[in-house]
């Protein structure tokens, strides 16, 4: 058995039975075969991904807190670390047979986070630590997924490490060492903010306050205690930035991702009274109403509602194996189209598209037209 899979190697046997129950499928990326599992599945999370012998544990859900003071209390029973949430996308990075890959939270290998992999982080770190899976977020304008940005990233994309495993052992690499691993192999970690007590809440809020001024959005809060009890926490910055980045996409997304953003900055407020009230009904109303108002404007130009994406890889073979991916991946509910794929005097092939929101195209065909709606 590999000195790095599960230490009893039972795992690959809940993998196993995964995909005789169906919970659990068989993938390719080029020539290298992996099984992930698409549920969660007898303790292992959804995304869980098994390569030969070793397993690579999925990212578990935090929970949200939407109460701070009584969220702190009724889940904290030590001090914890309070590190920057980053408006990202999710990825554990591993070496497997000599490769860094890169796992997608739903346990896909992405195309574009491992292309990009040399120039997001120093790979020298897994020379010196061969079991590390590092745990980290990908953000910024130039990734393929997302609308929006976090605020200082201005073009392409950007690492943030926030979290470490390793192969065979559960949880997490412990907050001291994980630290200490950051500074030693000059990972790119996520900002942190320091180590606060469950009791005096005031603290946290001064720390939030300023993160909500510059944009960022929120907060992940991590019990420094063995059990590694985990939160997050939300800025009204977020809720807003949130509904403003797909409030043209109104018709294609569940009622939930709007109404349950709506209540978060309803009991923000509420517990907040130094919060400019004002301000933020402006914020929100213009977040809600300029997408649409755009969406409108420009479907009389293109006759279409669309985001535009542009990515940068590294090699021709990832964007085009990226291409097939989106095609499969769940995401793929906002109808990706318009593909092209040049070549940059850098060496770099750079990627182009547009998610098409076709329900909202269809509804604005319709009314634009002159057609009729019946409440």
């Amino acid at each position: 058995m590999s000195p790095r899979s599960a230490i009893d190697g039972s795992e690959g046997a809940v993998i196993d039975e995964a995909l005789a129950r169906k919970k659990a499928q068989r993938e390719r990326f080029g020539p290298l075969e992996y099984v992930r599992l698409t549920d969660a599945f007898r303790g292992l999370p959804r995304g869980t991904a098994r390569f030969g012998e070793d397993v690579v544990p999925g990212y578990p859900p935090i929970g949200r807190v939407l109460n701070l003071e009584n969220g702190l209390r009724h889940h904290f029973e030590a001090p914890f670390h309070v590190e920057e949430k980053v408006d990202g996308y999710n990825v554990r990075i591993f070496r497997h047979q000599g490769e860094l890959l890169a796992l997608s939270r739903g346990g896909f290998i992405c195309p574009f986070t491992t292309d990009r992999l040399p120039d997001l982080m120093a790979p020298a770190v897994f020379d010196a630590e061969p079991d590390l899976i590092v745990c980290a977020e990908v953000a910024g304008p130039g990734n393929p997924y997302l609308e929006g940005s976090p605020p200082g990233i201005e073009d392409d994309v950007v690492l943030f490490v926030f979290d470490l495993m390793r192969f065979g052992r559960p949880g997490f690499v412990p907050a001291a060492e994980r630290y200490a691993l950051y500074e030693r192999h000059r990972l790119p970690a996520v900002p942190a903010h320091g180590r606060f007590h469950p009791d005096r809440p005031a603290a946290l809020r001064e720390v939030l306050r300023e993160l909500d001024a510059r944009g960022v959005e929120g907060v992940v809060l991590k019990e420094d205690s063995a059990r590694q009890k985990r939160a997050k926490y939300v800025t009204p910055a977020s809720v807003i930035q949130d509904i403003s980045a797909m409030a043209d996409g109104l018709m294609e997304l569940p009622p939930e991702y709007f109404t349950n953003r709506l209540l978060r900055l309803a009991l923000i407020l509420e517990e907040s009274p130094e919060l400019d009230r004002d301000g933020l009904r402006e914020r929100l109303g213009a977040a809600l109403l300029d997408p649409l108002l755009t969406a409108v404007r420009g479907y009389h130009d293109s006759h279409k509602v669309a985001h535009p994406f542009r990515c940068r890889f590294r090699g021709r073979e990832n964007a085009e194996r990226f291409i097939e991916h989106l095609g499969r991946a769940p995401r793929s509910a906002i109808h990706a189209r318009g593909f092209e794929l040049e070549r940059e005097e850098d060496g770099y092939w750079v990627l182009t598209f547009e998610r098409i929101f076709p329900r909202t195209t269809g509804l604005l065909a319709n009314f634009l037209s002159g057609g009729q709606v019946y409440d």
